[in-house]
């Protein structure tokens, strides 16, 4: 019983527990913790909301963009739907401007 537990134990230790899915109410730290396949899962579902509006809104735009903000200096504590909106808004405004 003893040779069995100790094995078992050890994986229960060491084996990494379920990861938790990045939310928009997360920090930008947290992004910048996250694997990227967590990143592109969250951007994807952006990609999803929002190619409707703008068929440059895709999981990659997303991750670029975000990836961005988040190096911004002190940007670690906003959240990641702050600088999703601040994705949108920008992508918004360059297409808003005239062509020269």
């Amino acid at each position: 019983m003893r040779r069995l537990f100790i094995p078992v134990l050890a994986a229960a230790l060491f084996l990494p527990g379920p990861a938790r899915a990045l939310s928009m109410t997360d920090t930008l730290q947290a992004w910048r913790d996250s694997s990227a396949m967590d990143r592109l899962q969250l951007a994807s579902r952006f990609g999803k909301a929002f190619v409707s509006v703008n068929e440059s809104f895709t999981a990659g735009y997303f991750v670029k963009c975000i990836d961005d903000v988040a190096g911004y200096a002190n940007a670690e504590k906003a959240r990641i739907e702050d600088a999703m909106r601040e994705c949108v808004a920008s992508q918004l405004r360059m297409k808003g401007q005239p062509d020269d």
